[in-house]
Formats: C-alpha cells, structure tokens, sequence
C-alpha cells in the first residue's frame, strides 16, 4: 500500500486520534489516572509540562510485543531500529548513529540508573511495569547527551505482601517461540522480597534466508533479572537489582539489487554472519525521607558488556571483504544522588550530582580481497583495536514554583563536564593470494585511526529548561516550554583506515521551543495532548553514509562517518487521545508530523553515483541544503482498539483487539531518495478470565502482508577477478523492514 502525505493524514485520522492505560474490571467510564516520573517525581501525566508517552508492561502483553521494536507500533512518531542489542532510537525526526562512541540522542534509564552502552538492554521486554517515553531535550534530569528524548523502563517490583507470579508462552510461524516467567517471594511480610523473572526468545529474523549458504536464520536470547526490595519504614527503602542478557543472533541481512527484491526475504552472503551479546548490570536505588519530608535518592550502576560481530561487508555470494568487530565495556560505573522537597506549597526543588567512569575495548579484525589484475589477487588483513575511557560528572537543579492555583513555573540548570581518552592504530598486513589458495607476505604498514586532536578531550556544557504552565480549568492545561540541548563530540571509532578528516566531530548543542496543551474531555473519560515544537541544532552530528572513498591501496572503499554540519532544524506536531466508548470498548490513537533537515551544510560528505577520486583518501562532498536531516518518516500514526463481552456462566469474557501502525515514506541517506510508505493492521482474538488470572488468544500481524523497506545501506563494490579491479554489485543491505505477516498464539497464567 502506497500512501502520499494526504493520503496518510487522511486514514490516521479517518479512524481516530500512545494507548491508554486500560481497566479490565469495574463499571466506572472514567479512564484510569496515569502516573508518570518524567521529572523525577511522581505525578499524573495531564499535570506534567512535557509530551510523555506511557506503554505498561501489560500493554505490551496484549498486543505481542516480544522485542524492544515493537514499542514503535504503539506509540507514534517513535522510531526503533536495528538488532536488540545494536539498537537505534530515534524521535522528532533524529536519532543517532550505532557505530560512534557517544550517547545516543535518546538516553535511556532502566530502575532509575542511566544506562549509557545502551548495547544489550533491549534484548527482549519482559516483565516490565511501564516504559515512558520523553519527546525533546531532556538535559537538565537526564543530563549526558538527550536533545531529543528520553526513554524510562521500570521492571515490575517485588511483592511484599504475597506470592504472586506469571508465566506466558507464544508461539509463531516460521518456527518461533517466545517464554516469559516471573514470580514474587515475600522473605519478611510487608518489608522484603525477592522477584526472578526470565526470558527465552528464538522468534526473530527466522524467515531470512541465505541462498548462497542454503540455511536459514537462528536467533537466540536468554535473560534474567533478580530484584530485591527492602521497605523496614515508610521512610526508607532499599532496591537492588540485577540483569543478564545473552543474545546468539545470525545477522545475514535481507538485501536487494540486480534479479532481488527485498520483500523475498533472501541473503547473499557467502560465509555465516553472527553477533554474540553477553550484557550484565547491577542497579541500586536508595530512598530515603527525612523528618521535614526532603527526600535523598542514590542511584548506583555497574555495567559490562561484550559483543562480537562477524558479517559479510559487501552481501555477495564473492568472497570481497569481511570484518569481525569485538566491543568490550569493562567497569563501566555511574552514580546520581538527588535531594528534593515535597509537597510544597509554593516551591519545590531538586538538587543532584552525577558521576561516571567508563573504560571501553574494540578489537577489529577485517579481511578484504582486492583484484589486482587477471591471475593477481590481493589480501588485506586489517586490526584497528580501539581503546576508550573517560570520566564525567555533572551537577544539577531543578525547581517548581506555583505562582498561583492555576500558574506554575519551572526552571532548571545542569552543568556537564566530560574527560575522554580515545585511540586507534591500524595494522594493514598484505599478502598475495596463489592460485591454491595460499598466501605470500607482501607488506605490513601502519595508519593511526584517531588523530593526536581528537584522541583527548574536555568539555563542559550548560544545560537547562525553562516551562510556564496554566491550568485554565479542572480540565484544561496549557504550557510552553524552552529547553536547552547539549551533545559532546567524540572520535570516530572504524572497523578499517578511513581519511584522516573523518577521525572526530565536536560538540552539538540545541535550542527547542514547545508549546502544548493537555485536555481532559468526555467528562474524564478520554485525554488529548497536542504539542508543537521547533528545534534548531549548530554544529549537527550528521551521519555520512556509505561515502565512498581511496583507501592507500587504491582500492574504493565505503565509510559511514559522523560529521559536523553547520545547522539542522527539526519541527513538528505530537498528538494523541484516549477515549473510553463504552465499559467494554476503548480506543486510543496518535498522531506525529515531523520534518527534520539540513539548512546549512555546503561541502558535507556523501554518497554519489560518481567515483572519488584517484588521490589517497579523496572523496566527493555535496551541498545538503534541505536535505533530510534523520530517515525518518513526516508522518506516522497508529490506532488501537480493543471490545469485549462477558460470557457470564463460564466467569470469563472473549474480546478482539486491533492495532493500525502507518508512516509516510523512510528517507535513505544512502541512497538519496524515499523509501515507502506502510499501513500495517494487527488483529487478537481471544478469551479470559474475569478475575484476569488467565488469558489465550490467536492473532495475526501485519494482516494483510504489507512491504516495505524502512532503513537500506549501500554495499562496497567487489573484486572482479577475471580482469583485474573492482565491480559494483548494485546490492543494497535493507536494514530495517517491515516484517512479514506472521501468525501467532498466546497463553498465559497469573498466580
């Protein structure tokens, strides 16, 4: 289904305008209050400042939603692409790039801590109380590189006062499968307790095929998290968790070109390619309240991290160029500690400290083939580790005061500073290839991949926002906003020798402008959010992809390097609404317009139909004015709806839930021009308990087999072994892509 910008806007709100939080028991119509901690203390979402997305753990439940992707069908104008554990994050337009060291623009926290090698944490969603989603920048609270957002996860606490538990089991085509468990043990009545819960998924990416190798696509993850909760007052509590995530994925991408498209689901490669993810972090979190109610929280992370990746850089069934990349995160460390006020009748505040160690290790092992001429063939054996540390710290205030009963005001500053160490140096060993395949040492030189400028670094920043609120009634409040956005720079981290120019960025810094309102209407059974927002970014962190360029052999080889460029700017609109129809009937819808380009980037590396030059490290640049700043969609939206009737002499109910995703056209950076636009339909059936302690039902994604490719990456060119040099293949990885219509089972028990 193709849509233009008309076209889409029309069926979006044809069929209504972030999924409510749903009751499934009780008489009453009015909508359940929402509690969110966007601002680092509890309050109803219709009372906070900011636009908040909120998806709970049993949202996700209901509509199958198994990987960290997913939360993108449920909440419009939020982009998740890539591998569970090389995730990227994308709203209002931008996101980040997964292959520089730096924070990406969406930070993320998990139990309160943030979690800066993002890396492993999204392996699977399980057990979880609720994901909030932050939409602009977010660098007073949240601090360390967040211009366009911020995601919390909350795992679901222990219960203190009974056993309680679940377990749920999927089932789906092409042979996957998807268990969760979890289950809560009081040690000491209404004080400590202890919840394990755990994951097993083998239901990703099983329908890809590689033809060259006549297999098909595996994909593995198991994870577990331990949580202990000690409450002795109401004035004290202790949490500690622990989270061990092990992924065994093969990544043979889906590609398209010459005699291939990219919905018949295929790979080329002509050797396995394979990630390996072993992800461990330990989260505490202390509250504690004082006698004149200030409360003192301390938060406290340890993170490590190894990931191996192993694939096919040029897709084909030739043997042109592999690479191994080996990232570990050892030691990685960071603290928070806030004082705040509460309750207070004309100010309340927060205060905090933050701290981060961090020490880094990417070993990278590439293997490239060369055509030299006929009977001539050229090996190219490359190591390039990168080591990375660096220390970070920050302090921050953050303050409400209410003016009036319907006038509140809030300002906050934070001031960031970061120490970094960073270097890389390139080993090239060469060697020619015999016609029995052996090989004779030719040569071994080296190439410093981080430059003596940008392998040290320290900077300091000032973050900080400003918001006036007014509650024009009971019902109606109306905000605006200026936040201020900070991104540090970093050094280039490559799997092979790029040019010396593409070795570091610097800092980008944002200014964001927001304006909106929250409506309750319906008489509290439904909640509208609209907010507008225009962001302008100096010296924007641009990613560059698939620029070709002359590497010292001669040879033309691809980059994907993150550049500075002059200016971007990003606008748009958030909506959403919630309604309550009926007792046994609710919708929800969302609503994003987003535009987000380049308005002044003259001489910007980039990716041409022309070849660089003959000269060492030459490559072609592009005026980008007005180009696509981010590949994102303009437009996106979904609808969900669930109706459900009672079946009174079984104790139970059967119900149908549907969920309508669609977004305008994808931009493709490496190929320069859009992509497709998608509407994809989700539809469950199924039957409950009343007392909800059991649940099965059949469903069907992607109902009508929609296509679409949303995120492609040119690939390098391969050695052309009969008359000597290189070949284009025309083969493009298609990164990211609509999954296929695929039908599932559910069934789960709660004790």
């Amino acid at each position: 289904m193709q849509l233009n910008h008309r076209g889409f806007a029309t069926l979006v709100l044809g069929a209504g305008i972030a999924l409510p939080v749903f009751a499934q028991s009780g008489q009453s119509l009015m909508l359940e209050e929402i509690i969110v901690t966007a601002q680092k203390r509890s309050e109803t979402l219709s009372d906070t400042p900011m636009t908040v997305n909120v998806v709970t753990g049993q949202q996700l439940a209901d509509f199958a939603g198994f990987s960290f992707e997913d939360l993108s069908s449920l909440t419009s104008g939020l982009s998740i692409s890539g591998l569970n554990f090389d995730t990227d994050i994308a709203t209002r337009g931008l996101g980040t790039d997964l292959n520089a060291p730096i924070s990406p623009r969406v930070t993320t926290y998990v139990d309160g801590a943030y979690i800066d090698q993002q890396r492993g944490i999204f392996s699977g969603l399980y057990d979880l109380a609720q994901v909030e989603l932050l939409r602009g920048p977010q660098g007073t609270l949240y601090g360390r590189s967040s211009p366009a957002g911020a995601i919390t996860i909350r795992s679901r606490d222990p219960n203190v006062q009974e056993i309680d538990g679940f377990i749920q089991q999927s089932f789906t085509e092409y042979d996957g499968s998807n268990t969760q468990f979890g289950a809560s043990l009081p040690l000491i009545e209404n004080q400590l307790a202890v919840r394990v819960s755990g994951l097993y998924d083998n239901n990703q990416n099983n329908d890809v095929e590689n033809v060259t190798l006549g297999y098909t696509n595996e994909n593995e993850t198991t994870a577990y998290r331990i949580v202990a909760l000690w409450e002795p007052s109401d004035r004290f509590n202790l949490r500690l968790s622990y989270h061990d995530i092990e992924d065994d994925i093969d990544i043979d991408p889906v590609v398209k070109g010459p005699g291939v498209d990219f919905d018949e689901r295929i790979a080329l490669a002509n050797f396995a390619s394979n990630m390996t993810n072993k992800s461990d972090y330990t989260i505490a979190e202390l509250n504690y309240t004082f006698a004149n109610d200030w409360t003192a929280t301390l938060v406290a992370t340890s993170q490590d991290n190894t990931i191996s990746r192993l694939w096919d850089d040029d897709a084909s069934p030739v043997r042109g160029s592999e690479q191994t990349v080996i990232s570990k995160v050892t030691g990685l460390s960071n603290y928070e500690f806030r004082l705040a006020s509460q309750a207070n009748d004309f100010w309340d505040w927060t205060v905090g400290v933050f701290y981060q160690d961090s020490d880094s290790e990417t070993p990278v092992f590439a293997e490239t083939f060369r055509a030299l001429g006929p009977g001539f063939t050229l090996l190219a054996k490359t190591t390039g580790p990168a080591v990375i540390s660096g220390e970070d710290y920050a302090v921050f205030t953050h303050n409400t005061i209410y003016l009036s009963e319907r006038d509140t005001l809030t300002v906050g500053l934070r001031y960031n500073n970061e120490d970094s160490q960073a270097s890389q140096v390139f080993s090239n060993r060469l060697f020619r290839v015999g016609e029995d395949g052996g090989l004779s040492p030719l040569a071994e030189f080296e190439f410093v991949g981080i430059l003596p400028e940008d392998q040290e670094r320290n900077v300091d920043a000032v973050t900080g926002t400003l918001k006036y609120q007014h509650r024009f009634n009971n019902d109606v409040m109306a905000y605006g906003s200026y936040d201020r956005g900070w991104r540090r720079g970093a050094a280039n981290v490559s799997g092979q020798p790029n040019p010396p120019v593409f070795g570091g960025f610097d800092a980008e810094e944002s200014d964001n402008f927001e304006l909106g309102v929250k409506w309750d209407i319906l008489g509290g059974r439904g909640l509208l959010n609209v907010a507008a927002y225009y962001q302008v970014y100096t010296d924007f962190q641009y990613q560059a992809d698939s620029v070709e360029f002359r590497d010292p052999d001669g040879a033309v080889m691809l980059a994907s390097p993150v550049v500075n460029v002059k200016e971007a700017v990003s606008y748009g609109l958030d909506t959403d609404i919630t309604v309550r129809l009926m007792q046994n009937w609710r919708m929800s819808a969302g609503l994003s317009y987003n535009t987000a380009e380049l308005t002044d980037a003259d001489n910007t590396p980039c990716s041409t139909d022309t070849p660089p030059g003959n000269g060492l490290w030459d490559f072609n640049t592009c005026d980008l004015e007005g180009e696509r700043a981010g590949q994102l969609p303009e437009w996106s939206g979904n609808l969900a709806t669930e109706y459900s009737r009672n079946l009174s002499n079984f104790a139970s109910e059967w119900y149908v839930r549907g969920l309508l995703n669609a977004e305008s056209e994808y931009y493709s950076a490496s190929e320069r021009s859009d992509l497709d636009s998608y509407a994809s339909v989700d539809v469950f059936v199924g039957l409950r308990a009343a007392a909800g302690n059991w649940d099965a039902s059949i469903w069907l994604k992607n109902a009508f087999d929609e296509t679409a490719e949303l995120k492609t990456e040119r690939r390098s060119a391969v050695p052309d072994f009969e008359n000597g040099g290189s070949v284009e293949t025309g083969l493009v990885w298609v990164r990211r892509q609509l999954n296929p219509r695929t039908l599932g089972v559910t069934a789960s028990y709660n004790f």
